[in-house]
């Protein structure tokens, strides 16, 4: 992790807060009324710069990204509750009048050069998702090329006053579970700890509910000076969008809410019903691979096959020795049936994975019925970044929302209609005690009242992917008749969350919010495409053998580095040479001498080689770029044209020192010619070999 300079900071630290809000306040800047039915009277309104925690970590330039603390009391109904403090980040708007040439007009972009005045607020997903994540989605998205963006990192949160830093790493004893039900009652325990740990460092556990949220984000507006802004939530951010619409509908000018999750989703069992939602998607994405021959041929029925998997688990967890014995004070990691069984979900997402679902889904069940611990190895590297959020947090949102006890309705629905894939997240005793630990730990749920559905007309895009397999389409359709002035959304062949992921969306957005009273402009809707599939994917070791290795024993790797390596090398260099060679002699007018075979077959196994390693190389990029998680299975279907070429160089490498021996014996060859010729053709046979090892 890079350190920030002393003196950096330094210079930052006296930056006066002008440049991140609009008008500085104090703590007595704004004249609100201090009774006590004004639920703002206690709030300072008060905001800090702050050097971002995340510098050095994202990359940017000063001006580019700012940070701010606004000091909030932590629960606005008790009259002395404690002030915390939550981070918040400005990105500013990459417009640059300086650099406007002329050349971008309306007919390019459809919208007006220059920057906004009016900025945008993005509520965050989770709930209990990092500002720092966002802040690398929305580094380069289109939305700031006309407007700033303010996110705030939520309370309870990261740098927001995170009140259960060690959630996933306390008690490592007890979270190394041998079986699923320990592995349940481990889940229970730390959400216990947490709690329990909170409240005896004095953090009121109550002050963590969605209208609280949404009363910041009011007084986060009311710090930074604007009478009004736009807000863009996604997830989580809908609900908090919602609420926020209840407590400051002056404040708003136009809404934009995608992936969307009803307020009064602790009403609806049926919206809570994830896995009835993951099997609809396992039945849309197993619709289009079977529409396409090649698909169909090669991954039959995706959701039978996850099936399959998962049942190979029930009873029987997989179990890898491991050296980390910090986190696995066993020695052993063990997965259950919900990795098994939701991997595939988490990837399904981003619509960005679509073309390689397909593939890693037989993949993955592969590895799993033939435990492969290479991969199960690196699953376990892997698993701290799943979640990268503040679970404490989450489960306090849960709880005093009142979504717990519909959560367990929900499970057990999902438990009876889908006995296989229900029972791998969880047991239906688990489920309730989740809802009554709640009660036990003093997050009580609030009144119902406050979470029934929105009725508005402000303007409002309502967002959804087709695909979504978490908050699908008929949960945004719920909330429908509430927005008046609202215009539905749908992004075919889209996962979670398209208006931050789709190329065209920050046009489409900025568009919507320079008039909103207009009809949007939905063109960028009809830019999805159907995914194309990677079919068949080519399967290889290395991945998840890398991971393991770096895991267990980096120095492990440096003899297949060295190997690799070497072999890689010299049938580059022979390559080169050989291949402008004869320009030299050309030059000095010198005739090659005889070598009878040995020379072309010298080139063409350095040939081979580069090839193989620019079809592999790029392979392993293009593969990196698409879907990262698919290099833990193999690589896109093209890779292996390079592993051909990499066999062919192995063959051609032998031919090489068979023909160079035979030429020494008719005709002794010149020292560098015997010795370079003898070199390729073993170390283009050594690169075979090398992939038929490694890949």
């Amino acid at each position: 992790m890079n350190k920030t300079l002393f003196a950096v900071a330094l210079v930052i630290l006296i930056v006066p807060a002008t440049a991140l809000a609009q008008n500085a306040v104090g703590e007595t800047a704004l004249n609100l009324d201090e009774s006590s039915n004004n639920l703002f009277a206690r709030d300072t309104f008060r905001i800090d710069t702050v050097v971002c925690p995340f510098k050095g970590k994202i990359d940017y330039e000063p001006g580019e990204i700012e940070c701010g603390l606004l000091q909030v009391p932590e629960n606005r109904e008790k009259p002395d509750s404690r002030f915390i403090e939550l981070h918040f980040v400005k990105l500013n708007s990459t417009w640059d009048d300086e650099e406007f040439d002329g050349d971008v007009d309306e007919d390019e972009t459809g919208l007006a050069p220059g920057k906004r005045d009016d900025p945008i607020v993005y509520l965050t997903g989770g709930p209990g998702a990092h500002a720092t994540y966002y802040v690398k989605r929305f580094k380069d998205h289109g939305i700031r090329k006309h407007r700033d963006m303010y996110i705030l990192e939520q309370r309870g949160i990261g740098h927001s006053d995170d009140f259960c830093d060690f959630y996933s790493t306390r008690k490592p004893e007890v979270s190394n579970a041998e079986t699923f039900e320990e592995h349940l009652e481990a889940g229970l325990a730390a959400m216990e700890d947490c709690a329990v740990n909170a409240a005896a460092h004095g953090v009121d556990l109550s002050g963590y509910n969605t209208i609280e949220n949404a009363r910041d984000v009011k007084a986060l507006r009311l710090a930074l000076g604007f009478d009004q802004w736009n807000v863009w939530g996604i997830s989580y951010g809908t609900i908090l969008g919602q609420a926020y619409i209840k407590v400051d509908p002056e404040g708003i000018r136009a809404i934009v809410l995608d992936a969307i999750v009803p307020l009064d989703i602790r009403g609806n069992s049926w919206a809570w019903r994830s896995v009835q939602w993951y099997d609809r998607d396992l039945r849309k994405l197993d619709e289009l691979c079977q529409a396409q021959p090649a698909c169909a041929k090669h991954y039959p029925d995706l959701g039978e096959r996850i099936r399959q998997a998962t049942l190979s688990v029930q009873n029987n967890p997989i179990a890898v020795e491991v050296k980390d014995t910090e986190r696995f004070p066993s020695g052993k990691a063990y997965i259950f049936t919900d990795v098994v069984a939701f991997l595939p979900f988490a990837f399904m997402y981003e619509q960005s994975n679509y073309p390689g679902l397909p593939a890693l889904i037989y993949a993955w069940a592969d590895a799993v019925e033939r435990r492969d611990e290479d991969v199960f190895k690196a699953i376990t590297t892997l698993s701290d970044s799943f979640f990268g959020g503040s679970q404490g947090m989450g489960n306090a949102i849960l709880c005093n929302d009142g979504d717990t006890e519909v959560q367990a309705i929900a499970g057990r629905e999902d438990i009876n209609d889908f006995p296989i894939l229900g029972t791998a997240i969880a047991s239906e005793e688990s489920y309730q005690r989740r809802a009554d630990q709640c009660l036990k730990l003093g997050m009580i749920p609030r009144g119902a009242e406050e979470y029934t559905p929105v009725k508005t007309d402000l303007p409002a895009l309502l967002i959804e992917g087709d695909m979504d397999p978490i908050t699908p389409p008929p949960l945004a359709k719920a909330i429908l008749p509430g927005f008046s002035n609202g215009t539905y959304v749908e992004f075919p062949y889209a996962g979670h969350g398209p208006s931050r992921s789709v190329e065209c969306a920050g046009d489409m957005l900025n568009a919507f919010f320079d008039d909103p009273a207009t009809e949007p402009d939905l063109s960028c809707v009809d830019e999805m495409e159907v995914p194309d599939f990677y079919v068949p994917l080519f399967t290889t070791t290395a991945g998840p053998r890398l991971a393991a290795s770096v895991m267990e024993n980096k120095k492990s790797l440096i003899i297949p580095g060295i190997w690799g390596g070497a072999s890689l090398l010299i049938p580059v260099i022979a390559f080169l040479v050989l291949t402008f060679a004869p320009i030299g002699r050309w030059i000095d007018r010198r005739r090659a001498q005889p070598a009878f075979g040995a020379r072309v077959l010298a080139w063409s196994a350095g040939f081979l080689v580069v090839v193989s390693a620019v079809v592999i190389g790029s392979a392993i990029g293009v593969t990196y770029k698409a879907f990262e998680a698919l290099l833990l299975f193999g690589l896109v279907p093209w890779a292996w044209y390079g592993a051909v070429a990499g066999l062919l160089a192995g063959i051609a490498g032998l031919a090489t020192v068979v023909l160079t021996i035979r030429a020494q014996s008719k005709k002794r060859l010149p020292v560098c010619s015997l010795l370079g010729f003898l070199l390729t053709g073993l170390a283009a046979f050594s690169f075979s070999l090398f992939l038929v090892s490694w890949f």
